[in-house]
């Protein structure tokens, strides 16, 4: 027994360490802003109950900038925890769950408490994994997938227009059809969907630009302009479905992503119009491809 009782002194240290490490293919900037956002933490928990798993509570105490603590409650203990996102690369990381548990210096409670440190590293574990599965999809953060391609259109035919006001999908598509006009004035070839921007300066002015791809370049004129794309460079490319307001949230993301990555962008990002907006009145089923040239 004597021996029994100093082998738990002698293997179970007075400080036990509790850690739990993943790593992810996804930036960290990204994959912070969810877990900033308490409500947020439902979308991946493990258990049926948010902050409960295996017979533990878990409680956020605050965070600073890439590192959270967390307290960690059971019927027998409470010990404080630590996640800290840890920077790799642009689109990798790791993340970094560690605590630390006080032994008591009666060996009976102190291999219980041992044994309760291993299930709670387990649990930790648990957590970080479904986590880890969680933020590695792009639309868990960002809310739609993203991909990068390579530009196909690189010739294009532009119209500008200016507005007191967002265009209507009136107003765009009286802009389409005036290029349209010109491409088959000049008996030249349509090579994709029509393009959209809008570019809002002060409180009241909206700068509109769409565009169509074409097989050639075509003559400037004071309401048309060529404009190029880079063939064969990087573009980011994502597919939505729904109206102006979710076309500008989903903008912001798309700007966030590129942010996220550290790609740099040589022009600006565009929509193209896969729904014909001027004959589909119900917004909430316009499909439309967000790009955003980058390198």
């Amino acid at each position: 027994m004597a021996f029994l009782l100093a082998a738990v002194y002698l293997f179970i240290p007075a400080k036990i360490k509790i850690e739990a490490i993943v790593s992810l293919n996804a930036a960290v900037p990204g994959v912070l802003r969810t877990l900033e956002n308490d409500s947020t933490w439902k979308r991946w928990w493990p258990g049926e109950t948010p902050f409960a798993y295996n017979n533990q509570s878990y409680f956020i105490r605050g965070n600073v900038f890439n590192v959270f603590d967390l307290t960690i409650h059971t019927d027998k203990d409470t010990i404080n925890s630590r996640i800290e996102l840890v920077f790799i690369k642009a689109d990798a990381m790791t993340i970094w769950w560690n605590a630390e548990q006080v032994s008591s210096n009666n060996p009976f409670k102190r291999f219980a408490q041992y044994r309760h440190a291993k299930q709670t590293e387990e649990n930790m574990k648990a957590i970080l994994q479904s986590m880890k599965t969680f933020h590695q999809k792009t639309e868990n953060i960002y809310g739609f997938d993203v991909k990068e391609i390579l530009v196909k259109d690189s010739v294009l035919i532009s119209t500008r227009r200016s507005f007191d006001h967002y265009p209507d999908a009136q107003e765009v598509g009286d802009m389409i059809q005036s290029l349209k006009k010109y491409i088959a004035l000049n008996d030249a070839i349509e090579k994709n969907l029509p393009m959209l921007n809008v570019v809002k300066f002060g409180s009241a002015h909206y700068e509109a630009m769409t565009a169509i791809p074409v097989d050639r370049a075509l003559p400037i004129t004071k309401e048309f302009a060529p404009k190029f794309l880079l063939k064969g460079g990087n573009i980011l490319e994502a597919q939505i479905q729904g109206g102006p307001y979710t076309i500008e949230n989903c903008l912001k993301e798309l700007e966030n992503y590129r942010a996220d990555y550290k790609f740099t962008s040589p022009a600006l990002p565009y929509q193209l119009l896969v729904t014909d907006r001027a004959k589909e009145a119900d917004t909430t089923k316009w499909i439309t491809r967000l790009y955003y040239p980058v390198f």
